[in-house]
């Protein structure tokens, strides 16, 4: 668990990644995560962060402080401190509440470790309405290299998204498969991208497939007969007189546009 660090500067905050410390000595609020770390902050950031957490924090009372055993004058000061200050009660795991701090503060911006963690802490930015600080979560996804969204991960995000209700997120993933053109059971099992989503989510996801390529058909049509009276003839096996090259990539993009519906186990 956290501790007042003493030995911080006046108005920076000691902060350690790997111990989750993150401790302002004038903090005025201590913001504890489901898992038991402890972030001694000021709470004007926090409620110009959050309206909604901000609520929470200014309706909190001081809690009561739990006995302890006295080690050292020194830490019967820092308790002291500590139970002075208004404890929250986050429903937040430590590692995610640590990166949301490091949005709202001067401090530099971490991105958790893992892809799952990356979405909670945008779940968490968008639950608590923190408008700002999503967009700087995503600008800093954004810049990410390799990217964020890819083949690898472009599943497992898109599924995550629609956990989490992140349409923006799974607007992005949902358009990076797209690169699969026979979108079957057996495709995706063969790749193993059928244990990271439900169902339901499988389906919306083929019948976003199905939307996008059937209005590609459509396009491609539109785009054949306005296209033809623009190029010179040629000799083409086509009704159209497109050229031999340009007729055999639209039919090759065309097969590709049929949709099959996988069906999920």
């Amino acid at each position: 668990m956290s501790t007042v660090a003493t030995h911080s500067l006046p108005s920076r905050p000691f902060i350690s990644h790997e111990n989750l410390l993150f401790n302002y000595p004038d903090a005025d609020v201590i913001l504890r995560s489901r898992d038991s770390h402890e972030f001694h902050v000021h709470k004007i950031y926090i409620v110009h962060a959050s309206p909604i957490l901000g609520e929470k924090i200014l309706t909190s009372p001081n809690p009561q402080p739990e006995p302890t055993p006295t080690i050292s004058a020194e830490r019967d000061v820092e308790g002291a401190v500590a139970n002075a200050l208004c404890m929250v009660q986050l429903p937040i795991e430590g590692a995610i509440l640590f990166s949301l701090l490091t949005y709202i503060f001067q401090v530099p911006q971490v991105l958790p470790s893992t892809v799952r963690q990356v979405m909670e802490l945008l779940s968490v930015a968008q639950m608590y309405k923190m408008d700002n600080v999503l967009t700087q979560i995503r600008n800093h996804i954004a810049r990410q290299e390799p990217p964020f969204i890819r083949e690898e991960t472009a599943y497992l995000i898109y599924s995550l998204s629609l956990k989490h209700g992140l349409r923006t997120e799974a607007l992005r993933a949902a358009r990076r498969t797209l690169g699969i053109l026979r979108f079957t059971i057996n495709d995706l099992a063969k790749e193993n991208r059928l244990d990271v989503m439900p169902g339901a989510f499988l389906h919306e996801l083929w019948k976003y497939h199905q939307r996008v390529r059937s209005n590609l058909t459509i396009d491609l049509g539109e785009f054949k007969k306005s296209t033809v009276p623009t190029i010179p003839k040629c000799r083409s096996h086509t009704d159209l007189s497109l050229p031999c090259w340009l007729d055999a990539y639209i039919s090759d993009i065309e097969s590709a546009c049929v949709p099959h519906p996988p069906r999920h186990q």
